[in-house]
């Protein structure tokens, strides 16, 4: 690594955390717990105290002492005592994390400031056993949507809040989401087992919404039979709605004027325009016939924004799709093809399970052959495209809607039948936005990621380095440099070069800044070794930020050396901060096993002037900065998708020039069983501009003489028998010391 073992992780809120990464690995004790004797045992550790001790940040160095599936070490707490017998120093102490974390703490005050992610590693995490992902979310759905509506009907006084229900709820989503339970990396067996926890969760959580839903709808007053829908969401939304009505009964206005809905199994659908945050809109029902889709010649639909072109000789994919406010097409070949990997049984070099991606790098096409049926309709709701196909062991069927008056465009894709194994299905959807870079939210923010490498056989390239994606992903920038007449260049991951070990705390606010705006960054010393290498790393850089002229950094010294005399002069001439551009592209760098730690691979950023002017203009997302040669490109827009129960996406720089295929990872298909699914989660895997999923149930009501109030206040109801968690082993940590880190709309039908 680039830092000592012992950090401070810097949040995007700004906030850090003393943090310790494990550099020989979390399994390094298992040397010592394998030794024949205690001597051999204490010859081990002290190998491993040598081997440790240069990448400390104090004389505190710590030794994880047991790993996976193995009892209580045999020798640790026989070292603790014989070895401080023999030696004074250094001295083997047993401890906890804890221990060892004040201990660092009373040493030093100001650590190597870092804000990097340490993944992807384990890439498969993100799509193995893909339901238990879509159960979390719509457990954690659920959840937030009833603690609102419970708190708002205490508020109220309309029932008690459901503080036991709630309360097991989030014990039971927490114990699913430890790292060997929704990463997907657990046996079947396992697999069937966590399965209750989240069954659990969701419907203790649907309950207490439900029942706090009920109370609240039954203060609204309606003029006669109406469907209510309620916006959990802070902020006013439009929606589409589902609800199951009586034949020649369809939703009209509270003026009487009819909405435009659609029939289909049953089912009443219609867009709810501008429901209030955290609040309703009614709808009459009234008598009438909704018309059903009806077909549409061709294979093209449109909208107000959009016009969509599938192509059935090529799997129904879509050839086109136009943004119809500016003429721009937005696709740069096949979109929304599906892509099938075959994967080896098991790592070919670790021997490992699901928790990695493992393709050989054959992969098919669903737009490598004619789809089965490729057919358009129309309804007054809008215009869709249905298409059905096989692509090697999957058959499968795609949805494409285009809602009347709305700027988004919504496709689903459905798993019909499967029949092989060791599969991933990926969705790809090719555009191109010059310059940009991938991007996407996590829990609380949206940060700059690096490329992938999907297309790799992972036998001579383990990296594919896929991402997570929370809600969305696309191409855009979080930040960018603004060089003026030489153009724009978007950063997402950094390197930050300070000239010394004891200037990488003074880059701490400069690091908390970036990271604020999306930039996630490694901060390493000018003597060190660059950031860049998959070979030891899983991830890499886009840009270098040099703190420091050549006359303090012995970095920004070597990169201007091998450049123009113009960058020197520049400097010189009085310029804070210099753009250096790279020497190629990056997509020409950005390869498989790729290594960018020469200076010239990745374009930089000398910042002589003062670190607190970068972070106020930091403030803004931009960067000013002069480049008296080359030039940068950078199209002021983004692309992106959003997914519903779809974790995991890959963006791959492909051609001479940074145009991007974004490749939305939908469904990981590997060697499993087949048992009950966890929770109700949709089927299909939808990507739209949508706020959050939408539903709608029809549920039964009181009697109309209680005035359409619900019998019973809100109630958390007794908790269904569940597995207990199996047992493991706490684990002993010897430390070492020397000297010297949604939304959801809810359909309901008062007064009946």
């Amino acid at each position: 690594m680039q830092f000592p073992s012992e950090f401070e992780w810097i949040a995007p809120s700004g906030l850090g955390v003393l943090t310790h990464y494990m550099p020989a690995h979390y399994s390094a004790g298992w040397w010592m717990d394998s030794a024949p004797t205690l001597e051999a045992a204490m010859a081990a550790v002290y190998e491993l105290y040598r081997s440790l001790k240069p990448v400390a940040a104090t004389r505190n160095i710590l030794l994880p002492v047991g790993t996976d599936y193995t009892p209580p070490n045999k020798w640790v707490t026989e070292i603790h005592r014989a070895w401080n017998a023999r030696y004074v120093w250094p001295r083997f102490v047993c401890g906890t994390p804890r221990d060892f974390l004040d201990a660092v703490r009373t040493e030093i005050s100001a650590l190597s400031p870092q804000s990097r992610d340490m993944n992807p590693i384990y890439t498969g995490k993100d799509v193995s056993y893909i339901d238990t992902k879509q159960a979390q979310r719509a457990a954690e759905v659920a959840a937030l949507d009833a603690e609102r509506l419970s708190a708002l009907a205490a508020l109220l006084g309309l029932g008690r809040y459901p503080h036991t229900a709630l309360d097991k709820v989030w014990r039971q989503l927490a114990y699913g989401a430890h790292h060997d339970a929704i990463t997907g990396s657990e046996s079947d067996q396992v697999y069937i087992d966590l399965l209750t926890g989240w069954r659990e969760a969701y419907d203790l959580a649907a309950d207490a919404r439900d029942r706090a839903l009920d109370a609240l709808m039954g203060q609204v007053a309606v003029d006669g039979r109406s469907v209510v829908v309620t916006n959990t969401l802070p902020f006013a939304r439009d929606g589409l709605v589902r609800v199951r009505l009586g034949p020649g009964l369809r939703v009209a206005d509270p003026a009487g004027v009819e909405i435009p809905a659609v029939s289909e199994h049953g089912t009443l659908t219609f867009t709810a325009r501008d429901v209030p945050a955290t609040g309703w809109r009614t709808y009459r029902i009234v008598e009438g016939r909704a018309d059903p889709w009806q077909d549409l010649p061709g294979t093209t639909i449109e909208n107000e924004r959009w016009r969509i072109v599938a192509d059935p000789a090529r799997g129904g994919a879509l050839a086109s799709v136009t943004d119809l406010a500016t003429g721009r097409e937005l696709l740069t070949g096949l979109g929304n093809e599906l892509r099938l990997y075959e994967e080896y049984p098991q790592h070919p070099d670790m021997g490992e399970g699901p928790w990695h991606l493992m393709p050989t790098g054959s992969s098919l096409g669903s737009g490598d052959a004619p789809a089965d049926s490729v057919r358009a309709e129309t309804s007054p709701v809008g215009q869709r495209i249905i298409v059905t196909g096989q692509v090697g062991e999957v058959a499968y069927e795609q949805v494409v809607t285009l809602l009347a008056g709305s700027d988004r465009v919504d496709l689903t894709t459905r798993v019909v039948d499967y029949t092989g194994a060791d599969r991933l299905l990926r969705v790809r959807f090719p555009a191109h936005v010059e310059g940009a870079l991938p991007v996407s939210d996590v829990a609380g923010a949206v940060v700059g990621r690096g490329f992938a490498l999907p297309d790799v056989d992972s036998a001579e390239h383990p990296w594919t380095l896929d991402n997570p994606a929370n809600t969305w992903f696309g191409l855009s920038s979080t930040a960018r440099v603004d060089l003026g007449p030489a153009g724009a260049r978007a950063i997402g991951v950094a390197e930050i070069v300070v000239p010394g070990p004891s200037d990488a705390p003074r880059a701490r606010e400069l690091v908390a800044a970036l990271a604020r705006v999306g930039v996630t960054a490694t901060t390493s010393t000018a003597s060190g070794t660059r950031y860049g290498w998959l070979h030891v790393d899983s991830n890499l850089p886009d840009t270098r930020i040099v703190l420091g002229g050549p006359d303090t950094n012995p970095v920004a010294a070597e990169l201007l050396s091998r450049c123009d005399p113009v960058f020197s002069e520049a400097l010189t001439s009085g310029a804070r901060r210099v753009w250096v551009p790279a020497e190629r592209p990056l997509a020409e760098v950005w390869r498989p096993s790729a290594d960018l730690r020469d200076l010239r691979s990745l374009p930089a950023l000398i910042v002589a002037g003062p670190v607190d002017e970068l972070v106020d203009d930091l403030a803004g997302a931009v960067i000013p900065a002069v480049c008296p040669a080359g030039s940068e490109r950078l199209d002021d827009r983004t692309v992106a998708l959003l997914a519903y129960g779809l974790p995991g996406f890959a963006v791959d720089p492909s051609g001479s020039a940074p145009v991007a295929h974004a490749v939305l990872h939908g469904l990981a298909l590997r060697r499993l069983a087949r048992p009950p699914r966890a929770a109700p989660a949709p089927t299909g895997r939808r990507s739209s501009s949508s706020t959050g999923p939408t539903s709608s149930r029809t549920p039964s009501w009181p009697d109309p003489a209680t005035g359409g109030r619900t019998g019973s206040p809100p109630r958390a109801r007794s908790s269904p028998p569940h597995c207990c968690p199996a047992w493991s082993p706490r684990r002993t940590d010897l430390r070492l010391t020397r000297p010297t880190q949604q939304a959801s709309h809810r359909t309901r039908r008062t007064g009946c």
